[in-house]
């Protein structure tokens, strides 16, 4: 470890590090006082032998560990060491709260050995990997001022001025100091790039390259320089067209964004037409336009005439856009443009409603065959009243089977586009256009319709060579119909009451998977399909599905969570394996760590690239893995994730998962345990806010624009934010100190804890559902019982047996509320199941579940607590507890019981005759048989008898390996 090659010296240091790995902490400090007692006074030795201390497990040497330490660092002459500096940064680190510290001890050693270059990389290196930018910029001044004839350093020294000013963490004073040096630290680099472009040597110190050049204009937008920035953008020999920039089109999407936030509109509708116009004899004008076609062109163009906001000015743009659309009929960019232009006229009066429809039926003759039509319109159409949007779909639906049909017979390979569209439009602005749901024989009527259509579109053979087409537009049809009948049965008003669904899902389940027999790619279809199993507490086949997607890196941030959320309580267990797949395809623990896994090796990487980026002068890429990587460690996915994992070991087993230990306990504000018998503290608090970056764009939308999207109809609670994440947290923290209770000896644990309306506040929404509610509400009683337990507060015997009291009354609730009932009486599983009527039968949904295995932890919890033998309680508190254990024991066991009993009494109704037949009518009659026929014919046209006998077969089987996993739950 040690500099010196002296072979003596690596032995010795060899000995102590062989008693380090093998954990003899003892050995290793013997070794290290023998050598400091032979005269051996070494910084690294001494620093060395504190990092030791302060790893030992005894509280003495602990504390004795981090005196040394920060006698060290306090030391003079400064240690100037590298190995020492780095014991001491390690130590540092671990302890936490020692930034200035760490920072004061580099820039001792660089100050005392100036020209030592490597103390002076590692100081900046150390610095930027922490993202402690001030120590970085101190330290790249003092490169640049060392070691000026690398130009590198006097740019890394304006990059972190510059980071400083983005960084939340800094105070207004220090933003606004290191922003104006940013400045002036890059203003003098542009100013000594040479005015003659025949000039081809530079000062070492000027602007020489593209990303260079881009930082300046990032550095004078944030200090609100936008006229200086555009000046320099439009000059000779830093412009967009110099030698520098070469007219690459970064350049002028920054003079775009630039010139908007400046607010310049005369200059921008100049520039932005001069980019978008071409001659009309120019025979390369189509390839030109297409090239910068760029919509961040077209929007300024709008936006500035809309700003200008003359009749002039209007009437050239509209102009304009009329004769780009002419000479360019296919360029989509120019007709939204117009369509933008129009809409701003209409709402400002200046047109009137029929105007901005006549341009919404334009842009459909246009565009009527392509996907993205009815995505365009929807937000203009919403503008309109209902009886001009009723003319709109008049005009679209006319004759809209005769054109297919000739379209078709034109082109084999026609996929109907312009009648999913006119189906869109329907299902949006006819079916669904109102808060109450259609008839439901108008919506049964539409689904037909659509597999009617899916139908006679024509596909390749399914016995063909397999498929590596993601989707074909004709799935947007089974899609429609899937989303019609969830719509319909009145999914989301349900899972606002927190009921659970509706048997009706299970049509749109066997519709979506017929459709995956044609497309077995569909992103659409399957991440629907994982959502409606879930629902339906069918968690295997969830995760089955789930694996199809092949949801890989950022991923497991955007996408997983459709399938994690909630599923600790839904499905904590793993499926029974099949063939060719890997654990996280039917192991839930395996897929969440498989996540984690992502977290961790991702924050290493981007800390790795970043400082390759800014070694290769790639500064705005630097940038942006510095956000990257903020998002990472602070997302909500990332601590969701970790607490669910938990809490599926403590429930079913498996890895211990102590690694991800830090994780689950963040996020719970106040929430501090410290050892009453030492200063030791650990505190779990003030954390940075939590980003949410989960994203909803992957599910078909066809709702209106300020209604609830079709996604969160289908949403299994409440979507869980930062409330849910405390909340979860009281929960992990309880069960890590009663399983610290077992130990022998424990010392007394003491935990300032929130209350319950700190942690669920009234006057907001709430993200949790009424399970998760209840649960926080019994964990902070729980955990309150286990510091009394502990001996960590001074308790009264009345302050006992108040919380004893509210243990026992949540117990005796519980149990009234879980009492089993014989299979001729429903009452136990109303709201919580799937029926079918017309057999008297439920089966068990997301909510069943949810709530039993809540109900299953909280048990656990009250089972774990009985068990630990009291410390330091007074006498009378002590037999209270002795003598009410026996009694909230039997209610305990009562409750787990009569758990059993009913999941016992589902899995019965499984398995009866007849089950089978009665999901295949189901899904081809309905629930009842007052339906119309004509969606039972296209159902039966449409289904392969086979496939659906098979998806009802195994729909029956998840619910079985569902409900398997309650019996897993030992208490």
């Amino acid at each position: 470890m040690a500099a010196s090659s002296d072979q003596v010296f690596q032995r010795r240091n060899k000995q102590i590090q062989d008693a380090i790995d093998a954990q003899n902490l003892k050995q290793a400090l013997q070794l290290c006082d023998k050598r400091l007692k032979k005269g051996e006074d070494s910084r690294f030795l001494k620093a060395w032998k504190a990092h030791i201390l302060f790893r030992h497990s005894d509280e003495a040497h602990h504390r004795r560990g981090v005196e040394e330490t920060l006698e060290l660092c306090n030391q003079e002459p400064p240690t100037t060491d590298l190995d020492a500096l780095d014991l001491l940064c390690q130590t540092l680190r671990k302890l936490g709260g020692y930034d200035a510290t760490m920072r004061t001890l580099w820039e001792k050693a660089a100050k005392a050995k100036p020209r030592d270059l490597e103390i002076q990389t590692r100081w900046f290196t150390n610095a930027f990997e922490d993202g402690d930018w001030k120590s970085a910029q101190k330290a790249a001044m003092s490169l640049k001022s060392n070691f000026n004839n690398k130009r590198d350093y006097y740019f890394w020294a304006t990059f972190l001025c510059y980071l400083i000013t983005l960084d939340s963490r800094a105070s207004n004073t220090d933003r606004k100091l290191f922003g104006t040096l940013a400045y002036r630290m890059i203003s003098k680099a542009a100013e000594e790039v040479p005015t003659d472009p025949k000039e081809l040597l530079s000062p070492p110190r000027a602007i020489q390259t593209a990303e260079e050049l881009l930082l300046l204009v990032k550095i004078f937008e944030s200090q609100g320089c936008y006229s200086e920035a555009l000046r320099i953008l439009d000059s000779e020999h830093l412009g967009i067209g110099s030698r520098i920039a070469q007219n690459d089109w970064s350049f002028v999407r920054a003079k775009l964004l630039t010139l908007e936030k400046a607010e310049k509109w005369n200059e921008s509708l100049t520039f932005a037409r001069a980019l978008l116009a071409r001659p009309d004899d120019d025979t390369t004008a189509k390839d030109s336009i297409l090239e910068t076609d760029d919509w961040a062109v077209w929007k300024l163009f709008v936006s500035a005439t809309k700003k200008i906001n003359s009749l002039n000015a209007t009437h050239q743009t509209q102009k304009f856009l009329e004769g780009s659309i002419l000479r360019h009929p296919k360029l989509r960019n120019a007709q939204l443009a117009l369509l933008d232009l129009t809409a701003w006229e209409a709402q400002t009066g200046v047109l009137t409603e029929d105007a901005l429809r006549s341009a919404c039926e334009a842009y459909y003759d246009r565009n009527h065959d392509k996907l993205y039509c009815f995505n365009d319109l929807q937000k203009y159409l919403v503008l309109l009243t209902e009886d001009v949007i009723l003319k709109f779909l008049k005009y679209v639906s006319k004759d809209v089977e005769d054109s297919s049909s000739a379209v078709e017979s034109s082109n084999p390979f026609f996929r109907g586009v312009e009648k999913i569209n006119n189906l869109k439009f329907e299902y949006r602005f006819r079916l669904f256009f109102e808060e109450s749901a259609s008839r439901l024989q108008d919506i049964e009527e539409f689904v037909s319709r659509c597999l009617k259509a899916y139908r006679n579109f024509k596909r390749p053979e399914r016995d063909s060579s397999p498929s590596v087409i993601e989707s074909r537009p004709s799935d947007d049809l089974c899609l429609l119909a899937a989303m019609s009948l969830i719509r319909a049965s009145n999914n989301g008003e349900r899972s606002r009451k927190h009921k659970a669904p509706s048997s009706a899902l299970i049509r749109a389940a066997c519709i979506l998977e017929h459709l995956l027999l044609d497309s077995p790619h569909n992103y659409q279809a399957l991440l629907l399909l994982v959502r409606i199993y879930l629902l339906l507490g069918a968690g295997s086949l969830a995760l089955k599905t789930f694996s199809k997607l092949s949801v890989k890196q950022m991923q497991y941030e955007t996408v997983a969570h459709n399938l994690f959320t909630r599923l600790s309580t839904i499905h904590p267990h793993a499926a029974p394996a099949y063939e060719d797949v890997e654990p996280k395809d039917y192991d839930p623990q395996s897929a969440l760590i498989q996540a984690l896994t992502f977290y961790r090796s991702a924050d290493v990487t981007t800390t790795k690239s970043r400082m390759n980026g800014l070694v290769s002068g790639s500064y705005l890429n630097v940038e942006g893995s510095i956000g990257f990587q903020e998002l990472l460690r602070q997302s909500i996915c990332r601590r969701m994730w970790a607490l669910d994992v938990r809490r599926m070991q403590r429930l079913v087993g498996g890895d211990p998962m102590g690694r991800y230990d830090e994780l689950g306990m963040l996020a719970l504000r106040n929430l501090t345990c410290m050892a009453a018998s030492h200063a030791r503290r650990i505190t779990v608090a003030d954390l940075s806010p939590l980003i949410d970056e989960r994203s909803f764009s992957a599910f078909m939308n066809c709702e209106a624009p300020r209604r609830p999207t079709f996604e969160e109809q289908i949403r299994l609670g409440p979507l869980p934010r930062e409330r849910w994440v405390k909340s979860t947290t009281v929960t992990d923290r309880l069960f890590s100190i009663l399983k610290a209770m077992t130990a022998q000896n424990p010392d007394p644990i003491h935990v300032d804890l929130p209350t319950f309306e700190e942690l669920i506040p009234l006057d907001v929404d709430c993200d949790m559902t009424p399970a998760e509610i209840e649960n926080v509400k019994i964990h902070l009683i729980l955990l309150e019982t286990a510091c009394f337990l502990s001996g960590s507060k001074s308790s009264t015997a009345e302050e006992f047996e108040v919380l004893i009291n509210q243990v026992e009354d949540w117990l005796t609730s519980t149990s009234h509320r879980f009492t089993s009932e014989d299979d001729t009486n429903l009452s136990a599983f109303t709201d919580t199941t799937l029926t079918l009527p017309l057999r008297k039968q439920c089966f068990p949904s997301w909510v069943y579940l949810h709530n039993s295995f809540s109900i299953l932890e909280t048990l656990k919890a009250v089972s774990l607590m009985l068990s630990t033998s009291p410390k330091r309680m007074t006498k009378s508190a002590t037999k209270i507890l002795k003598n009410r254990a026996d009694s909230l024991g039997v209610i305990q066991r009562q409750i787990y019981e009569d758990i059993k009993a009913n999941t016992r009494i589902l899995k019965s109704y499984i398995s009866e005759p007849g089950v089978l037949g009665a999901l295949i009518d189901l899904v081809l009659i309905g629930e009842d048989d007052s339906e119309d026929g004509q969606l039972r014919t296209e159902l039966e046209a449409t289904l392969d008898s086979a496939a659906l006998e098979l998806f009802c077969g195994g729909l029956m089987e998840s619910w079985e390996e569902g409900l398997e996993g309650i019996f897993a739950v030992a208490i």
